[in-house]
């Protein structure tokens, strides 16, 4: 039936391609049996990004005579299909046949075919078939879709397409699933240095502001969607403060067009520990007059944060995971409340902190000296000093801790000495860390103090710690003790020798 091939190359052409959340390529190569009763294997693939376990139920639109060989294969005497229930039939082709509502569909565009995939899913009876990898067939056209508690897993998005059957074919389902990226930019502020690759972890200063860049990825069959709700996640621990004002958000990567006026961001709850989630929603991704979200698009979120004064020190950082949350059901598109979601994307920014510890000159290092203070700068990249402002004294004076350090040049000077003692030269050493900077999981591995003391370490608590160690002062002469000895001793001396001269000379004169 000519009809029907143009039909077949409408479906096939429009629906398999376009409305199926993607399509997949169609291969036909059966033994050109003729009928009905032969089943066809219909093998189902789904994307490298969808981490979803799909069950398919596959529901007979039309069915009827295949007759042919190879690619030239037809359906003649179009009938309904047992997936269509009669209510369906009357409400789609009214009170006309089957092969005349097919032809009806012939030249639909992709906005039509997906409008049709979307009618059908109204009246479906019981499936014809039900499977995960693959499906047994007869000869006919299907509605394909993922059954209501399918898929489950993350991430994943709903299948739904129109596929034509008329000999084993192989499917692989575009599924619209995004994923997402989470980096940090380091940068050194003795060196200057802005590290230009993005990063698992970073370290800063208490009081930095520390920039970040989430990127996602669109995933196959945008277009299938009239709207697209997606959103950021952010959880952020205690220790980081978003900078409310430091955002947006960019289509088409960090220099593309922006779509912030799209976006709402809203603050909750996070975790047990206290963390703060934030949400950059858009009901509709498409929503921008002139700015089309394709396949593969990078959506591209940056912001700062501020390192605050809960920031934790050490080995187990500051942690920022992202999620996306995305709709990934075509037919339910657009109403803000995505049920698709990534898995969380975790980045960590880790600082220090330096222990000094007063002690008495007696070589032992261990008994603490009180009356000494101290303050901490650190070196800029113009050669400038700054103070370091957070600094807790404990152990009744004798122990000057510096919170919240980054990697970088630092000098100690002492402020103020105990009474008997000598001021210590200012010491200038150097705070050195490695950390994984492409990691899931992403650790502290090495933390180092070298220059003018020596450093003991721990990653746990992320310091580094010395001795600071005061030299007594001089000890000026008293009366009556050795020293007003000493000038007695001279003096007899002196006088002596003035008395020996005397005679020398009147002798000589004699």
């Amino acid at each position: 039936m000519k009809l029907f091939k143009k039909l077949a190359a409408a479906l096939v052409a429009t629906m398999l391609v376009m409305t199926m959340i993607g399509g997949g390529a169609l291969s036909a190569f059966a033994d050109g049996t003729s009928g009905t009763a032969k089943k066809y294997t219909v093998t189902l693939t789904s994307n490298t990004q969808d981490k979803g376990s799909h069950v398919y139920e596959a529901y007979q639109i039309f069915k009827g005579d295949l007759s042919g060989s190879g690619t030239q294969r037809i359906l003649s005497n179009i009938q309904w299909g047992e997936g269509i229930t009669a209510a369906g039939q009357t409400a789609l082709a009214g009170s006309g046949t089957a092969a005349a509502y097919a032809a009806s569909l012939e030249g639909l565009d992709a906005a039509g075919a997906e409008a049709l995939a979307k009618q059908l899913s109204q009246y479906l009876a019981s499936p014809t078939a039900t499977g995960t990898a693959s499906i047994e067939l007869p000869a006919g056209y299907y509605l394909i879709m993922d059954k209501a508690d399918s898929p489950s897993g993350t991430p994943s998005s709903k299948t739904k397409f129109i596929l034509a059957v008329v000999g084993d074919v192989r499917v692989t389902v575009k599924s619209s699933v995004p994923s997402v990226e989470k980096k940090v930019q380091d940068i050194n502020d003795t060196s200057g240095t802005t590290l230009t690759n993005l990063q698992d972890s970073a370290d800063y200063d208490i009081g930095d502001e520390v920039p970040y860049t989430v990127t996602a990825t669109i995933g196959d069959g945008i277009d299938n969607y009239p709207a697209y709700s997606f959103q950021f996640v952010d959880d952020m621990t205690v220790g980081l403060t978003l900078l409310p004002t430091s955002w947006k958000i960019m289509a088409g990567g960090a220099s593309g067009t922006d779509i912030s006026e799209l976006f709402t961001l809203t603050s909750g709850t996070g975790n047990a520990s206290g963390s703060t989630l934030w949400t950059w929603a858009a009901t509709n991704l498409k929503g921008k007059s002139g700015t089309a979200i394709t396949d593969g698009m990078k959506i591209v979120l940056t912001y700062k944060c501020e390192l605050n004064e809960n920031a934790v020190i050490g080995a187990k950082g500051n942690l920022n995971e992202v999620k996306l949350n995305f709709d990934n059901n075509p037919n339910a598109s657009g109403q803000g409340k995505p049920s698709g979601s990534t898995p969380w994307d975790k980045n960590i920014v880790f600082t220090y902190k330096t222990v000094f510890n007063k002690v008495e000159p007696d070589g032992s290092g261990t008994k603490p000296l009180a009356g000494a203070d101290f303050k901490l700068e650190k070196q800029l990249s113009n050669g400038s000093w700054v103070e370091v402002t957070r600094k807790e004294t404990t152990n009744s004076g004798t122990t000057f801790e510096f919170l919240g350090l980054d990697d970088g040049k630092y000098k100690l000077t002492e402020t103020q000495t105990p009474t008997g003692y000598n001021s210590i030269d200012p010491i200038e050493f150097t705070i050195t860390a490695e950390h994984e900077i492409e990691s899931d999981d992403p650790a502290l591995t090495s933390l180092l103090g070298a220059g003018g003391a020596e450093f003991t370490m721990s990653l746990a608590s992320g310091s580094i710690s010395s001795n600071v160690v005061n030299q007594s002062g001089a000890t000026l002469p008293e009366t009556g003790g050795i020293g007003t000895t000493i000038f007695y001793v001279l003096g007899a001396i002196l006088v002596l020798g003035g008395g020996v001269l005397l005679v020398t000379r009147r002798r000589m004169a004699a």
